[in-house]
């Protein structure tokens, strides 16, 4: 009896002491931020020492250990590319929060001073703190994605959606609707030329993505930012020099399946003529047959051609005091795609009340290569803690070689046209910023800009011939037409940006004014050569058989025809910005902060043309001014949320071809500016936005936006013979622009989403032109009152991204889905018959992971699902079929409210890579 007793004596004291040491145990949490970046570290290992307790820090930077008894321990944190952190701490019986910064290797210097306890740059922090409403992308996260150029990049933007090349390359951006002639792109906060042949607007599929520390998308503007942006502004955010030496590498091969079941045709450049015969010899040169080769019209076939992508970054500081900083940072891609397309060519007038008419159906093959250069470099020079000055380049180029084969089923002659034509187009942009910032006497501060920047555009040598044969019949191929065509543009700007801040005290309140002056000149020149041969007919016959393009002759039929004509395409165009502007910003009470002030822009324009000097406007001077007030309220609500209510003033210049009294043959129309008419577009625009920062990684953002467009530019067609029009920019009324946009981020444990969804609504009216059917029978024009969205506008676009991280494999993968809503790609002088992108989704995949502490292995792979590309017209199938009494059209889907006109391939494609960190 006393065993048993002693038994269970020693069971209740076992188990009261298992209680008591229970209650002993405690959790330690918190999280573990970047000191300079304020992003999560992820991956990072907490532990205590010399125990077993430990713990990896998740994707929102939280980590947690639990059941740990009480006692004096040594916390130790490690992270790769950081310092190792170590502290003493005691671990009580309640639950104790405890949170880490830790300092990068690689830690950059910055103008403001760092405190362990205050988060400066952390992707949240520069939203949260930026005086205009904002979106960014950090550099982590831009290297985790699926893309590897800046316009890819954006359609992961809340808002953003992208219009594609005909390689399916993503090229210019579209903001809330507003489509890229109202959006402004710059570096480093500063603007660039475009190289765009007609417009201002930059193609940013030149810039490979890896040379970018961020990418900000900025909705509202302030009176010191440049007030050309109705959309919105990009601003590319390059690498900055680090304080210890930094050593990164990547390399990567890769393939579109499209190169799979369909050959590569490429062509030798090195056979295509630089320089147009005018160029070589003068502008009253004849030219004749043997100025031209054709041998860059001989096509070979490469069987799967291999990607390839190559990228290196190093950086450091030196000097006794660490007061000298670079970094260079150089990409270098080279990418083959190919797209299978099937086109219904419209007639260039359609049939009675606007019945669409084609002419044939088009089969086109496209072989691109692009061949992507980009090269940052930055040297800073530290006088002292108030004076820094600066010296940033960019240079970024891109060489496109597009074979495009097309060849026509259904021409209503029974003939088959083949084409072919071969390009090359090469575009760059070079930018040098001397940029210095000081802290004056009297809280003055003083920064500055000196800004050169040059773009320039060439397609040398453009080629295309045509032959044609019957459908059904063995009669001969017959050689037809011979284009050469040579165009080539260069936009230079010199810049100066002058700004003085200054903080003073009045009313017991502290507003910081700040003063800015710009002057921004331009210089442009645009050239235009073309040159239309036959063919030379032998003897006694009405045609040539074709055999190969070395064995067909050409000629200038008459002989003049080699001499090119006067025309607007080549012309000069001088532009100088000069703006200035006042703001303030000032706390009124403890929680509603305001940014005010107005901006004035001074613009002046000057255009020379080689038409004949009898031409109506062949040169012309143009002159505006705008005053563009704004005004930005932050009201906070708590630590970590906010509400903004922006209202600001901008405009959007006419593109530099509008402004020209000439233009080119377009595929359908002539084309013409309209320099006496047109005037710049001006819009008041409000932002309405609640922000809450859940943690440094974690966000919910909602908001509205209105805009009110006034002039703003379509082209309308205007008739210039019995049976011909031109196209012609004309400011149209006033547009409305308006929408909401939401963004969630959160993460749980090793998942992670992002999501964003922008619903957008535009309305603009216009005169269209409708043919109508008289009592007489005779058909006539009229024009009919049409209200539809503005260009490029999506009523629904919008992002998921689906994150697992796995800190112990070292693991990250990104499933992306991205979803763009109908939109209007192509605007028709014809009422009802715009041509409508329908709607698209893209799913994409990126993969990393790590080897070792160094070494990092990842893949990308783009449009998962191969989803086409498909253009439309908003009219029933069915209704057309029965008016026209054609026969059925190809590729159209059951669908009965619709005619699909056009539909592009272009496959999945795949890089596979590795990265080395030091």
């Amino acid at each position: 009896m006393r065993i048993f007793q002693k038994n269970i004596f020693l069971i209740l004291l076992s188990t009261l002491s298992l209680s008591f040491s229970a209650l002993a145990q405690t959790t330690l949490k918190g999280i573990v931020l970047d000191q300079i970046t304020g992003e999560p570290l992820a991956g990072a290992e907490i532990k205590l020492e010399g125990s077993s307790y430990k713990a990896w820090v998740k994707l929102d930077g939280t980590y947690k250990i639990e059941n740990i008894a009480s006692g004096t321990y040594t916390i130790q944190i490690t992270c790769r590319n950081y310092s190792p952190y170590q502290s003493v701490t005691q671990i009580n019986n309640t639950q104790q929060v405890l949170d880490f910064i830790l300092e990068p290797l690689s830690k950059s210097l910055t103008e403001v001073k760092v405190a362990a306890n205050e988060l400066k740059n952390n992707t949240n922090n520069i939203e949260k703190k930026s005086d205009a409403i904002i979106n960014v992308l950090n550099a982590k996260t831009i290297q985790l994605l699926p893309d590897i150029t800046v316009a890819n990049i954006l359609q992961r933007v809340s808002g953003v959606t992208i219009e594609k090349s005909s390689s399916g390359e993503a090229r210019y951006p579209i903001i809330r609707g507003m489509e890229k002639r109202y959006i402004n792109t710059l570096i480093n906060g500063v603007k660039i030329s475009s190289p765009d042949n007609k417009s201002r607007f930059i193609p940013l599929d030149l810039f490979p993505s890896e040379l970018l520390e961020r990418l900000e998308v900025s909705k509202s503007l302030t009176p010191s930012m440049e007030g050309d942006a109705i959309g919105g502004t990009i601003n590319l955010v390059m690498k900055d020099a680090p304080n210890k030496l930094f050593v990164q590498t990547n390399t990567a091969l890769g393939y579109s399946n499209f190169f799979m079941h369909n050959t590569y045709s490429q062509f030798d450049n090195s056979t295509m003529n630089v320089n147009s015969p005018t160029q070589l010899n003068n502008r009253n040169y004849t030219a004749v047959p043997t100025d031209f080769t054709n041998k860059h019209l001989n096509y070979t076939n490469l069987k799967t051609p291999v990607n390839s992508a190559l990228g290196v970054t190093i950086g450091n500081r030196f000097g006794a005091k660490k007061q000298f900083g670079y970094i260079v940072s150089g990409s270098f891609q080279n990418n083959y795609k190919g797209t299978s397309s099937t086109f219904l060519l419209p007639n260039a007038q359609p049939g009675v009340y606007n019945l669409p008419q084609f002419v044939e159906l088009q089969n086109r093959i496209y072989s691109s290569e692009s061949k992507r250069i980009g090269v940052n470099a930055k040297l800073d020079y530290k006088i002292n803690e108030k004076n820094k000055i600066s010296l940033v380049t960019t240079y970024v180029r891109l060489d496109d070689y597009q074979t495009r084969l097309i060849l026509d089923t259904i021409a209503l002659n029974s003939l088959v046209d083949n084409f072919s034509r071969s390009t090359w187009q090469y575009q760059s942009i070079f930018n040098a910023n001397l940029q210095g910032k000081h802290q004056l006497r009297y809280q003055y501060q003083l920064d500055w800009n000196l800004v050169y920047s040059n773009a320039s555009n060439h397609i040398p040598d453009q080629t295309e011939f045509m032959h044609e044969y019957p459908v059904s019949t063995h009669s001969p191929d017959i050689l037809n037409s011979l284009t050469h065509r040579w165009t080539s543009n260069n936009d230079k700007d010199f810049t100066v940006y002058l700004n003085v801040t200054k903080h003073k005290n009045l009313f017991h309140r502290d507003i910081e004014w700040k003063a800015g002056f710009m002057n921004r000149t331009k210089n442009r020149s645009n050239f235009y050569n073309t040159y239309s041969l036959k063919p030379k007919l032998p003897s006694g016959s009405s045609f040539q058989n074709y055999t190969t393009i070395d064995q067909a002759v050409f000629l200038f039929n008459p002989v003049s025809a080699g001499l090119p004509e006067l025309n607007g395409n080549n012309y000069t165009f001088d532009e100088q910005i000069t703006a200035a502007y006042l703001q303030a910003k000032l706390m009124i009470n403890s929680k509603l902060e305001l940014i005010t002030g107005a901006r004035m822009e001074n613009t002046y324009q000057h255009y020379n043309t080689e038409l004949p000097p009898t031409a109506v406007a062949r040169n012309g001077t143009l002159k505006y001014n705008d005053i563009l007030p704004s005004a930005q309220f932050k009201y906070t609500l708590a630590a970590n949320k906010f509400l903004r209510l922006a209202y600001y003033s901008a405009i959007a210049r006419p593109s530099f071809a509008e402004l020209i009294p000439d233009g080119p043959q377009g595929e359908l129309f002539k084309e013409q500016g309209n320099p006496q008419k047109l005037r710049h577009t001006t819009s008041n625009n409000l932002d309405l936005r609640y922000e809450h920062y859940i943690n440094p990684s974690s966000q919910f953002l909602v908001g509205t936006f209105y805009k009110r467009i006034v002039d703003p530019i379509e082209y309308t067609a205007v008739k210039t013979g019995v049976t011909s029009q031109t196209l012609i920019p004309t400011n149209i009324g006033t547009a409305t622009n308006y929408g909401l946009e939401l963004v969630y981020q959160k993460f749980f444990g090793k998942i992670g989403f992002n999501v964003n969804y922008t619903y957008t609504k535009s309305s603009i009216t216009n005169d269209s032109m409708l043919y109508v059917d008289k009592i007489n029978g005779l058909i006539t024009t009229i024009y009919k009152s049409e209200t539809r969205p503005l260009q490029g506008q999506s009523n629904h676009i919008g992002n998921v991204s689906l994150i697992f991280k796995d800190n112990k494999l070292g693991l990250d993968a990104q499933l992306a889905f991205v979803y763009t809503g109908a939109r209007i790609s192509l605007v028709s002088p014809y009422y009802g018959l715009h041509y409508w992108q329908s709607p698209m989704q893209q799913l994409d995949f990126s993969v990393e992971k790590r080897i070792n502490k160094k070494w990092f292995v990842y893949a990308k792979i783009n449009n998962l699902t191969n989803t086409p590309l498909q253009l439309e017209l908003k009219q029933p199938y069915n209704d057309y079929i029965k008016a026209s009494g054609s026969r059925s059209l190809p590729i159209q889907d059951d669908a009965a409210n619709k005619i699909i006109v056009q539909r592009d391939y272009y496959k999945t494609s795949f890089l596979f890579g590795i990265r080395y960190k030091f």
